[in-house]
């Protein structure tokens, strides 16, 4: 900078604080103004509450109760102005229930809302000037009076006043409730009279309902509706009576005469149970309490069967108590009595006796008698002596073996009148033909076989009749015009499971367990076990055909081992089936072209019927013909399994010397025309085994 020129001197500027008028300016609002504004902000809420809330009316009863409801409201008139929303209401007036509620505002503009209050109840002061009165209200208790009853219901109700030996009194009150006290005033008219009572002796214990209240002759209360009067007097009977007086009224009971009480006698016998009379009048059996008048004689008088009448005079005081005693005489009968085995204990009514036989001296009446001893089967049997004559009995017990089959009837008879006879097998015998017997075939194998459990088996062979009852289809045909399909014809053309089908359903008819084992029409198995009905094994079958009573084998089913046969013995073919088969008999004639009614021949020496003629016959077991060597064979069904079953025997068709033989047999599975069956079943096992 230049030093010529110079600068200006510096001056001091004025200064002023901002705070001063000069630097800033005031702002001022005015109340007014404020209130305005707050009044506009008011009023804004306002609008807004009264565009979002709704108007609800509550209707009350009753109609002076006072409401509170929570939350922002407003009270104009009727109508509360609430928000949308949940509001609790509560509501009292005096005499009333307080009322607690939850209500929900909806959208709607109006609501109405009917609140009702439950009254308090009321309660009613019973003034009486008798004490113990019974209240009932509706007939349920409710107190007692006088006094105050509370907790009653607003309404009419009927109440009852009740004291004993007064009258009741109903009334019909209507509680005003609200928790007010209604007064009502209680007057019971008594009702009981004065009766007056006296009684022949005097001085005799008066008791009214129980209660005593002197001694004769006295007046006493007695009620209109009836009261139990007792007398009571020692050394008398105690006379009651329901007796009854008008209320108010004062009247006199006739004379009241006691009678002298009885006296008790304890009575016993030995033996006891006698029947007791007295004065001939049943009173019952000893051991018994009898009561007699006293001071007079009584006849009394025991009885038991088996023993003397006995009879006594008897005298007792008035309530006297005694205890008598009498020993009866029995009357004697005598029973020789002979027991086989005589080891075996005789009872009788329970007590034994002795051994074997004996002479029994027993009064003379029934008495149970039983012979016993272990391995065999008791007798019992009523017995009764008589005094008059001497008597004999004998006893022979049975083992158990010999009980049971003595139970066991010799024949049965099912449901379709199909008759079997029991077989009770004793030996060993063989099955088959000896390898030089004439006729005999290379399946007849000797076999040893032996049989022990018992078996029923049938007379005849099965017929059309008997099987339709099963199978109401079926026919068993004919043949170039001979039928063989009569009712009582033997039925054929039936295979081995249909005999046997037939078998279980003649089981189940007659509640026999099946033997067979079956599915879907075919037998599957068998039960040995079983008992029901089943075809016979080939060893029954041999046995009731062939097995003489000796025990030999037979050849045919005549007598002699010639052949042909010298007489008709069963149905064979014969010359009248000579344009039916191919081999006859010469010079046999037996009837019948084809099969005869079952039953037309002579049964055999077992008393079977058609065992080696007629038709063939099914047979339990599997077909084999390898031979069997040692031990004999046990009750034997058969091989386990194979495709064929056994036939037995010749029929109608058969005449060559191979075939009439009874060891004749053959094999199929299918039916034929020629081939029937006939019925078998075990002894029920349990009762086998005693």
């Amino acid at each position: 900078m230049s030093n010529e020129k110079r600068s200006e001197p510096l001056a001091a500027a004025e200064f002023t604080p901002l705070s001063s008028a000069g630097a800033r300016r005031r702002i001022h609002i005015s109340p007014l103004y404020l209130a305005l504004g707050v009044v506009a902000i008011l009023a804004g809420l306002v609008f807004i509450y009264l565009l979002v809330a709704r108007a609800v009316i509550f209707r009350l009863e009753p109609g002076h109760a006072s409401i509170e409801v929570s939350g922002l409201s407003f009270h104009i008139g009727d109508n509360f102005l609430l928000l949308p929303g949940a509001h609790k209401v509560s509501a009292r007036a005096d005499g009333y229930h307080a009322l607690s509620v939850d209500i929900e505002v909806t959208g709607e503009r109006t609501q109405e809302i009917e609140l009702e209050l439950d009254p308090l109840p009321g309660k009613l002061q019973v003034n009486s000037a008798l004490e113990g009165i019974e209240v009932l209200i509706n007939g349920e208790a409710a107190g007692s009076a006088p006094g105050l009853v509370e907790n009653i219901p607003r309404g009419p109700h009927v109440v009852e006043f009740r004291k004993h030996r007064y009258f009741p009194l109903r009334q019909e009150i209507d509680i005003e409730g609200l928790g007010r006290t209604q007064t009502v005033e209680v007057v019971l008219k008594p009702a009981w009279g004065q009766l007056q009572i006296s009684s022949v002796p005097e001085d005799a214990e008066v008791m009214i309902d129980g209660e005593p209240v002197g001694v004769t002759p006295l007046a006493a209360e007695v009620l209109e509706t009836g009261t139990l009067l007792t007398i009571a007097k020692r050394g008398f009977k105690t006379w009651e009576r329901q007796v009854s007086v008008k209320a108010g009224s004062l009247e006199a009971y006739p004379a009241i005469e006691l009678v002298v009480a009885d006296g008790t006698v304890d009575l016993s016998s030995s033996p006891a149970g006698a029947h007791v009379r007295i004065d001939g009048n049943f009173r019952g059996t000893t051991p018994t309490r009898i009561e007699i008048s006293p001071l007079v004689d009584h006849r009394l008088e025991l009885s038991l069967e088996g023993y003397a009448r006995t009879v006594r005079t008897i005298r007792t005081e008035p309530e006297a108590h005694s205890s008598l005693e009498l020993n009866l005489v029995p009357i004697i009968g005598r029973i020789q009595l002979s027991v086989s085995p005589d080891d075996a204990e005789v009872f009788v009514d329970g007590r034994s006796v002795g051994f074997g036989s004996t002479l029994l001296s027993l009064t003379a009446r029934d008495h149970q008698l039983q012979v016993r001893k272990e391995g065999y089967e008791s007798r019992s049997q009523e017995i009764r002596p008589r005094p008059d004559h001497d008597q004999s009995l004998d006893i022979r017990l049975l083992t158990l073996e010999q009980a049971y089959w003595a139970k066991r009837p010799p024949q049965v008879t099912s449901s379709v009148g199909a008759s079997l006879k029991l077989i009770r097998p004793a030996d060993s015998f063989t099955l088959g033909a000896a390898r030089r017997e004439p006729g005999r075939r290379a399946n007849e194998a000797q076999r040893n076989v032996r049989l022990e459990r018992p078996f029923y088996i049938g007379v005849h062979e099965i017929t059309n009749g008997q099987f339709r009852s099963f199978r109401g289809e079926h026919s068993s045909s004919a043949v170039r015009g001979q039928t063989l399909d009569m009712d009582n014809q033997p039925v054929v053309k039936v295979s081995w499971n249909d005999a046997a089908l037939f078998c279980n359903g003649l089981s189940r008819r007659d509640g026999l367990p099946v033997f067979y084992a079956e599915s879907n029409g075919l037998v599957t198995g068998w039960d040995p076990d079983s008992h029901g009905y089943r075809l016979p094994t080939e060893a029954e079958w041999a046995l009731a055909a062939r097995v003489g009573p000796d025990g030999t084998a037979m050849m045919f089913p005549w007598n002699d081992n010639t052949y042909p046969p010298s007489t008709v013995i069963e149905n064979y073919a014969d010359q009248g089936a000579a344009e039916i088969v191919n081999f006859v008999l010469a010079n046999y004639d037996d009837g019948f072209a084809v099969s005869a009614p079952v039953g037309s021949f002579r049964p055999n020496q077992k008393g079977f019927h058609d065992m080696s003629g007629n038709v063939s016959e099914w047979i339990n077991d599997y077909f084999e013909i390898r031979p069997v060597r040692g031990e004999p064979l046990l009750d034997p069904t058969g091989p386990d399994s194979g495709d064929r079953h056994v036939i037995r025997g010749a029929s109608w068709a058969r005449a060559s010397r191979s075939e009439l033989r009874l060891a004749y047999r053959n094999a199929g599975r299918d039916g034929n025309l020629e081939t029937g069956f006939r019925v078998a079943r075990y002894v029920d096992k349990a009762m086998a085994e005693p």
